[in-house]
């Protein structure tokens, strides 16, 4: 498997046909943020590739990719806005190996930095099994839990990071929490998502 950047073109089928069923609605940046993102070389968009699919060219066919991500990059710390595997490839650790492919993408990376849905204050067990699932998912392949909560548009976070070892503060992750959302929200949508470190 490897990864490949992606187009704006590439990024807004991902967006249509999967993102909006593969993350809850509160959680999904609308496009022309993530565009404007990528326009300002500040959000990074790679599409998962089986190795046998190979392209002259560099480019790929849609249905190739198996599955994605997309960062926030500031400086030489990227936060993982969004991963997902395609549902009918899940369970098979394809997530592992696009954790493992983001790290040696990012190798001269400080840290990467993920959000994950914090299980404490799941609505209902299904939620806060499936939420405490994907922190597991983390916790095994490489992140430590950094003990700082966030929250944006009132969704409760924990923090997680990996990296080179050279892991943040409670007070620099905070700081680049906020500027991880501040360079890609416009000011407006940055007040409306109550963006909060506790």
């Amino acid at each position: 498997m490897k990864l490949t950047q992606l187009s704006k073109d590439m990024v807004a089928k991902i967006y249509e046909q999967y993102m909006t069923y593969d993350f809850p609605e509160d959680e999904l940046k609308p496009l022309g943020v993530i565009y404007s993102a990528m326009d300002n070389g500040i959000y990074e968009g790679y599409g998962a590739i089986e190795d046998d699919t190979d392209s002259l060219d560099g480019t790929y066919d849609f249905d190739k990719i198996i599955g994605y991500t997309f960062l926030v990059k500031s400086d030489q710390d990227y936060l993982i806005d969004y991963l997902a595997v395609k549902s009918d490839r899940r369970n098979h650790g394809l997530g592992a190996a696009i954790l493992q492919l983001i790290r040696e993408q990012l190798k001269d990376a400080t840290s990467i930095i993920g959000e994950v849905e914090d299980p404490d204050f799941a609505d209902d067990m299904a939620t806060k099994k499936l939420q405490t699932k994907r922190y597991g998912f983390y916790m095994r392949n490489g992140f430590r839990d950094t003990g700082v909560k966030a929250s944006a548009f009132e969704v409760p976070f924990r923090l997680i990071e990996t990296g080179r070892g050279l892991y943040h503060s409670r007070e620099e992750l905070e700081a680049l929490y906020h500027r991880f959302y501040g360079l890609v929200l416009s000011p407006r949508l940055y007040e409306l998502g109550n963006i909060t470190v506790n």
